[in-house]
């Protein structure tokens, strides 16, 4: 029989191998776990009834409504986003050699009529062709960001089972870590429960911390947006929560869509959305963020950026997203198994598979 401390290092062993040689497919598993976590309060909501008398919807049936409405939303919400930002992305495209050269022109005049034509015109021809190289290589340097934050999962495979895989967790739980179970020796079984229990824990904090900085963020710009007139300001507030879930990566994600939306306005207008933006994001990231994530995680802000600068790491710009909830599990591990077990009967854990209730 092998011990309890000798299977859980066969187990660590095995998840680093696991990360190391699937990275892509622990980026999907890690997806669904996160996006799972983030559906379980609204299938409780719709399983248990609102009144004593109510019919309940059982579990599978409620994690299908909340999953299909889900699929539907974001499918919506890109047949309308993308299409506009794509447009405005060609018009600025399109405009902006024609403005760098209006600036051009007004910067070279304006040096003539006051005499600084000597020092001033170097400098604006090397601003402009600064500017010019800078917007040849935008569309390049966000097809590459792209492609190395989800080049592994971008595959429409990928991409189509992120939702099968958390409607499998959200639906039969106690059957999925029954059946992963089974991959263990059972004198692990015990130890590994209690350990499943302090990451579950640690993740819904996580989703707590992370849902309410989100919704602060999407609310705050989606509103002043609004204050300045952007046709698109409820949109714009989506884009912005859903991106503030992607750390670094998302503010540009963010940034570039306020930025093409107001074109559409003028560019003064646009120059601004991206102001209040930058404004928001940091007084939120300083003073917001920190303390409900500390809150919920009790995590110093050095720990949070240096677990997502290890997610990065490990697995590129996508991992950005995991690699604070990664931190935040490997804490209540450590945690837990710094606390001695409580003593058992000797008996193993039954694993029989079971329909959650």
């Amino acid at each position: 029989m092998i011990s309890a401390r000798r299977a859980l290092l066969w187990v660590a062993g095995v998840v680093f191998l696991l990360v190391w040689v699937f990275r892509d497919l622990v980026l999907l598993v890690g997806y669904s776990v996160l996006l799972a976590y983030a559906l379980l309060p609204v299938v409780a909501a719709l399983e248990h009834p609102l009144s004593r008398r109510g019919a309940r919807l059982p579990r599978g049936a409620a994690a299908a409504v909340v999953m299909a409405g889900l699929v539907t939303i974001v499918g919506w919400l890109l047949a309308l986003a993308v299409p506009r930002l794509a447009t405005q992305a060609a018009r600025f495209a399109a405009g902006a050699p024609a403005a760098i050269a209006r600036l051009d022109l007004g910067a070279r005049a304006y040096g003539e009529a006051h005499g600084l034509s000597a020092w001033m015109n170097p400098a604006v021809e090397a601003a402009r062709t600064s500017l010019s190289d800078i917007l040849q290589n935008m569309s390049g340097s966000l097809s590459q960001w792209a492609s190395g934050g989800f080049g592994g999962l971008g595959q429409l495979l990928g991409l189509a089972l992120l939702p099968v895989l958390s409607f499998y967790l959200l639906a039969e739980p106690t059957a999925v870590r029954v059946s992963v179970l089974r991959f263990v020796p059972e004198s692990a079984h015990s130890e590994l429960s209690r350990l499943g229990r302090a990451v579950d824990r640690a993740l819904r904090a996580y989703v707590r911390g992370q849902a309410i900085v989100c919704l602060v963020m999407g609310v705050s710009v989606g509103v002043l947006l609004a204050l300045m007139g952007s046709p698109v300001a409820l949109l714009l507030g989506l884009v912005v929560a859903f991106a503030e879930l992607v750390p670094y990566l998302g503010f540009l994600i963010a940034a570039t869509a306020i930025a093409l939306a107001g074109v559409a306005v003028g560019p003064l207008h646009a120059l601004a959305g991206v102001g209040v933006y930058v404004v928001i994001n940091w007084a939120i990231g300083t003073f917001v963020a920190p303390r409900v994530m500390g809150r919920y995680l009790k995590m110093h802000p050095f720990v949070v950026t240096v677990s997502i600068l290890a997610g990065t790491q490990v697995f590129g710009p996508a991992g950005a997203l995991l690699g604070l909830p990664g931190a935040a599990m490997l804490q209540a591990v450590v945690g837990e198994l710094a606390v001695p077990a409580p003593p058992t009967s000797g008996k193993s854990v039954s694993i029989q598979a079971h329909t959650p209730d």
